[in-house]
């Protein structure tokens, strides 16, 4: 198979592959699994950076197993029995090495991108699980749409807002805007040019990144944006940087956030919207009974 022909199987074969397994999916099923679907609000409030840890690593053990059966399949179309039933196993084995060097290139660099794109969006998903596990409001750019985050002056870089769009656009200074990066590398100079633009005083960037260094941690305290990671993350790598809280002492600051809105006079059109907003997220997790029994109990506060 020609090599440009190999990409594009891979592609389409990929997207059949695991259309069934997306990453919010993968993340809800381990989540059930853990039996965090049964905690109280006060669990997550406490052991939010465990959860995490727990998520990615059993999500990761799943992946990887599917994502090797691929990589077998994938290979295994390169060549037919009869290219290789009078070789030895040795001899096979050189002369597929040889044959298709940068066919295996080509499937490890897909396998990499699309393993990176699924770590954001398996990252976001579990922020959001705790979240509402934790009772906190919040919509999410990846329900809702960057389109409309983008139309509302929040910026692509937001993941989510809390309490919610609605909220940010009647006041600022009372939201929260979460932006969340598995690893930073040189992205992290994009969200201040962001928060920049949204007009936000400041904004909260969670990370699982180990690496960050302290010019890194310094220029993004400079423009009011705090790094939140794991409590592990922050006992082992950044215990000298107060400007680095965990994820518990966000979860904190959003039920605080929160409050200030209980007994806030929301006009018809802002409830309409929120409203608009809190149907299209129940539409989308249809198929996760914990995140749609949240949103339904959050619904009626404005109906």
């Amino acid at each position: 198979m020609e090599l440009e022909l190999y990409k594009a199987f891979v592609k389409q074969q990929r997207e059949e592959y695991f259309s069934k397994d997306k990453p919010y999916d993968l993340i809800y099923r381990q989540f059930e699994k853990g039996d965090f679907t049964k905690q109280s609000e006060d669990y997550f409030l406490s052991n939010a950076s465990e959860v995490i840890d727990v998520l990615r690593r059993e999500s990761w053990h799943e992946f990887q197993t599917k994502e090797h059966q691929f990589t077998s399949k994938m290979l295994s179309s390169l060549y037919s029995e009869s290219d290789i039933e009078k070789m030895s196993s040795s001899e096979a084995i050189a002369w597929f090495v040889e044959k298709f060097p940068m066919h295996i290139y080509s499937l490890n660099l897909s396998n990499t991108q699309s393993r990176r794109s699924r770590a954001g969006k398996e990252f976001e998903a579990i922020i959001e699980l705790i979240l509402i596990g934790a009772d906190i409001p919040m919509d999410s750019q990846g329900n809702i749409g960057k389109k409309f985050f983008i139309d509302k002056g929040l910026g692509k870089l937001v993941d989510i807002v809390s309490p919610g769009s609605v909220e940010y656009v009647l006041n600022k200074r009372d939201t929260i805007l979460i932006s969340a990066k598995t690893t930073l590398r040189e992205r992290w100079q994009e969200v201040p040019e962001e928060m920049g633009r949204t007009g936000a005083r400041e904004m909260f960037l969670v990370t699982l990144d180990d690496n960050i260094s302290k010019e890194v941690i310094e220029n993004l305290n400079d423009a009011n944006i705090q790094v939140v990671t794991t409590k592990s993350l922050k006992e082992k790598k950044y215990s000298a940087y107060n400007s680095v809280i965990s994820f518990e002492k966000l979860l904190a600051i959003l039920k605080e956030t929160a409050v200030k809105w209980t007994d806030f006079n929301y006009s018809d059109e802002s409830k309409a919207e929120i409203v608009k907003n809190v149907e299209k997220q129940i539409e989308k997790h249809s198929s996760h009974p914990f995140v749609v029994d949240y949103y339904q109990r959050y619904l009626h506060k404005f109906q």
